[in-house]
C-alpha cells in the first residue's frame, strides 16, 4: 500500500514538473516573441516618425507655398508625433513593469532537498 501512495506521490510530482516546464518554455516563446514585435514597431515608428518630420518641416520652411490650414495642420502634426512618440516609448519600452520576468516556476524547499 505505500509502494502505491509513493508511486502516486511520485507521478504526481512527475507530472507537475511536466507542467511546470511546459509552463516555462511557453512563457519563454512569448516573451521572445513580444521582443521582436516591440523592435519591429521601434523600428517602423522611427521611419514614420521621420518621413513625418521632413514632410513637417518641409511644409514649415517654405510655408509661402502653402495655405494656412496647411501649415497648422503640418505643425500639429510635428507636435503630436513627438509627443505621441515619447509617450509610446516610454509606456511599452521604458516601463519596467512591461518588461516580463522569466523565473523558475518550480519552488523547491530546502528541506524537500536535504530531506531534513
Amino acid at each position: 500500500m505505500a509502494t502505491n501512495i509513493a508511486k502516486i506521490d511520485t507521478d504526481k510530482l512527475s507530472e507537475q514538473i511536466r507542467q511546470e516546464i511546459e509552463t516555462f518554455n511557453q512563457r519563454k516563446k512569448q516573451d521572445s516573441q513580444w521582443f521582436v514585435l516591440k523592435l519591429v514597431m521601434g523600428f517602423f515608428s522611427i521611419i514614420l516618425l521621420a518621413i513625418v518630420l521632413i514632410f513637417s518641416f518641409y511644409i514649415l520652411l517654405n510655408n509661402n507655398k502653402f495655405p494656412p490650414e496647411v501649415i497648422i495642420s503640418a505643425g500639429s502634426a510635428l507636435f503630436v508625433d513627438i509627443l505621441g512618440l515619447i509617450i509610446s516609448v516610454w509606456k511599452i519600452v521604458l516601463n519596467p513593469n512591461s518588461i516580463t520576468k522569466l523565473e523558475p516556476l518550480t519552488k523547491v524547499d530546502h528541506e524537500d532537498v536535504t530531506g531534513t
